[in-house]
């Protein structure tokens, strides 16, 4: 896209939410109306960030074309000032990828990313003067996630003299080189910020913590701490670009990047970096007995409204799936099962206050619980349905004929609102999710640009499609609003926390390779195959782990401590247990 500057009579980009608010303006994510491209539309403010400090960074982006380095696409002017329309980087910060931990291999390849970027700017005669986790965004390409450099608002324009004094003292002193609080600045200062960096991805945390004064004390004398014997084969490195004279360092990110490549190969890369992970957990055996066993599998477990309930003082207000069935939870903790027989297997309980609904694989079945339940919509074919949460409309997704389908569930006798737009004869559907009370998306897959979410609006109008880059699959809604969990299909012990308003998506690495995923008051709730239950809190710290029964097909929490099991395997049958979280060793509080 070629740089112009554009009035601002209507924007070409929709606005989908505040990514950051910072000294000189806020940061937007966007979409562009008419391609679907995601950017980033930082706004600078002109009481706060004069014309000539624009004209900088305006020169400075435009001066850089690297894969590591966000690129500006356009310059907008709008009402209270003017904006930049930059590249958008899905994957947020580095500093929210290291929320979990990261191998040696993914270590070295982000480091050889912001060095590459920082390599290219030097070169150029730029020094970023702000290089922190904060300005390092991600996005996903060719498998991997990529580091690039941004947020050049306070870059300096290299001179004849090894280093300069610049105007003010600006920067972040965690990772200011000492020189930067005397107001000098050279590219030896940005490759002291990238050894803070490659020390924190490594150890966990940062060489030197404390107040600004405190920090401005340690960068200036205390000595380096000393890596994990198993990766001192970094410590020259480590301790060569955090040398106090900027003489003694790398003089920029080119000399410092060939010695990390150098040593890239006598490194594992299986490694996981000794901080906080979750190779040291140990997994409590539940050794508990199943409440329930039957010839079908338990699922979809859902909490039914005691106004419902028949007999509210002998059934327990739990409702679930036992095969093609609906069957309830009593108080005694025995399973009930409806003697009604649905066309297919249920894929989805909505309890509501004026009844039930059940997604089968062929139809929308309504009704008052536990009467019979009467068909809503029907397809000939297999279909995928949602819900919406307000339960005021369904819609479903025939992949074999491409049919969308949508009905007001509160109006049943009324036709569905015609279809706008067809979906393509080549999309493959694998989900459909209801987004708010009036959107619902399509979750698609390509080989090109891997996940994509197509957003329909609850008249059958096409709004947009979004290019995740990634390809991800079970998408789980979470207690916050427009935000899930998911799984990526090449990397199966991660889970990705994916919001819509901004768009970003936080990685989880963890030691399973969950099937299921819960979002419950206290934190989240994974579980693979094997039976293997990992708790973590609402940071994501582990909070421990239980090895539950293999084949785990659902997961409830029927209070604060006590979580409800349903499982399945052909050899064993579907059997439901109860497990009481106080009885094992949890970092928790009850």
């Amino acid at each position: 896209m070629n740089i112009g500057i554009r009035n601002q009579q209507r924007s070409s980009y929709r606005l989908l939410g505040l990514v950051g608010n910072g000294q000189f303006g806020r940061v937007y994510c966007g979409v562009h109306r008419k391609t679907g491209q995601l950017v980033a539309l930082k706004y600078l403010q002109r009481h706060s960030l004069p014309t000539h400090a624009f004209l900088r960074e305006l020169r400075c982006l435009l001066s850089l074309a690297h894969p590591n380095i966000v690129a500006c696409y356009a310059v907008e002017h709008c009402r209270d000032g003017r904006r930049l329309v930059l590249e958008y980087g899905t994957g947020g910060t580095l500093r929210s990828h290291m929320l979990s931990p990261l191998k040696l291999g993914e270590i070295l390849k982000l480091s050889f990313d912001i060095l590459r970027g920082l390599a290219h700017a030097h070169q150029q005669g730029i020094v970023h003067c702000d290089i922190k986790p904060e300005n390092i965004l991600l996005g996903y390409h060719q498998g991997r996630w990529r580091a690039k450099i941004s947020d050049f608002g306070i870059a300096k324009l290299i001179q004849e003299q090894s280093y300069r004094r610049g105007a003010g003292q600006t920067g972040s002193p965690a990772y200011m080189a000492p020189e930067r609080f005397f107001r000098q600045y050279s590219p030896a200062a940005d490759v002291y910020a990238v050894g803070v960096i490659l020390f924190e991805l490594l150890v966990g945390q940062r060489p030197f913590r404390g107040t600004p004064a405190v920090l401005q004390s340690a960068h200036l004398h205390q000595k380096v701490p000393h890596l994990d014997p198993s990766i001192e084969i970094l410590q020259p490195l480590i301790s060569k670009a955090l040398e106090k004279l900027p003489a003694r360092r790398y003089p920029t990110a080119v000399e410092m990047l060939a010695d990390l490549e150098h040593l890239a190969p006598a490194l594992s890369a299986e490694f996981c970096s000794p901080s906080y992970h979750f190779s040291s957990l140990a997994y409590s055996s539940h050794g508990q007995a199943a409440v329930h066993s039957g010839p079908q599998p338990l699922g979809h477990i859902q909490p039914l409204p005691s106004e419902l309930s028949p007999a509210a003082d002998k059934v327990h207000p739990w409702l679930m799936s036992h095969g093609s069935q609906l069957a309830t939870l009593e108080e005694s903790r025995r399973v009930h099962v409806c003697q009604q027989v649905l066309d297919s297997p249920i894929q989805g309980i909505y309890p509501t206050k004026t009844g039930v609904m059940v997604a089968t694989h062929r139809a929308l079945w309504c009704g008052l619980y536990p009467k019979l339940l009467t068909p809503l919509m029907r397809w000939s074919e297999p279909a995928l349905i949602a819900v919406d949460q307000n339960h005021r409309w369904a819609v479903g997704v025939v992949n074999q004929t491409k049919q969308l389908t949508l009905t007001h569930l509160r109006k049943p006798n009324q036709v569905d609102h015609p279809i706008r737009r067809p979906l393509p004869p080549d999309l493959a559907v694998h989900q459909v999710i209801a987004v708010d009370g009036g959107h619902f998306a399509i979750v698609s897959q390509s080989p090109q640009n891997g996940t994509q979410l197509q957003f329909w609006n609850r008249r059958s109008l096409y709004l947009t499609t979004l290019d995740l880059g990634i390809t991800l699959c079970q998408f789980t809604s979470t207690r916050q609003r427009h935000q899930w969990l998911a799984l990526d299909r090449h990397a199966p012990e991660t889970v990705i926390l994916l919001g819509l308003k901004p768009l970003r998506m936080t990685r989880l690495n963890l030691d399973i390779c969950p099937v299921l995923m819960l979002d419950l008051p206290w934190g989240y709730l994974f579980a693979d195959k094997a039976g293997k239950i990992l708790l973590l809190d609402r940071d994501f710290h582990p909070i421990g782990g239980i090895q539950g029964p293999a084949g785990i097909t659902a997961i409830a929490s029927l209070n604060s401590h006590d979580l409800l099991v349903a499982t399945w395997q052909k050899d064993t049958q579907g059997q439901l247990y109860c497990l009481n979280l106080q009885e094992y060793d949890l970092d928790m509080i009850f």
